[in-house]
C-alpha cells in the first residue's frame, strides 16, 4: 500500500461525519437533480457483479487513481461510494483536500444502498 494511501487511512479513521450522505438521501438527490455525479471506487470485478446504473467507476486500486479524481472538475457535486464506505470515505476526505467541496460518501456504500431496498437504477444517469 503507498504511504499516501495509508495517510487517508489515518485520515479515515478520524473522519468528519459532514461528509457523509445516507443512500436514500443520495438516491433522492440523484434523482432531482442531474448535476450530481456518481463515482463508484470499486475494482472491475466488483462491478461485475453490481453496479448503480450511471456511475463513473475510477478504481480505489488503481496506480492513476489520483491522477483520475484530479482531472475532475471541482465545482461539481459528487457522491462516492465503494462496497461498505472504507475506500469512498478515503476518497471523499482526498478530494476535500484538494478542493472538491462538494463531494459526499454514500454511507455504507452500496451494500447499504442494496439494504434500503434503493433500485440501481435511479432516473437519472451521470453526468461525464
Amino acid at each position: 500500500m503507498s504511504y499516501l494511501k495509508i495517510f487517508l487511512l489515518l485520515i479515515f479513521i478520524n473522519q468528519n461525519k459532514d461528509i457523509h450522505i445516507d443512500p436514500s438521501d443520495a438516491y433522492n438527490q440523484l434523482n432531482s437533480n442531474d448535476d450530481i455525479i456518481l463515482i463508484d471506487v470499486r475494482t472491475d470485478e466488483e462491478i461485475k457483479v453490481s453496479k448503480i446504473s450511471g456511475s463513473i467507476n475510477i478504481d480505489f486500486d488503481s496506480e492513476y487513481f489520483y491522477d483520475s479524481l484530479s482531472t475532475l472538475n471541482k465545482s461539481k457535486k459528487y457522491f462516492i461510494y465503494c462496497r461498505s464506505g472504507r475506500r469512498s470515505t478515503i476518497t471523499v476526505n482526498y478530494m476535500r483536500e484538494n478542493g472538491f467541496h462538494e463531494s459526499y460518501n454514500v454511507d455504507g456504500g452500496i451494500n447499504s444502498w442494496k439494504n434500503q431496498n434503493l433500485d440501481l437504477k435511479p432516473k437519472k444517469k451521470a453526468n461525464n
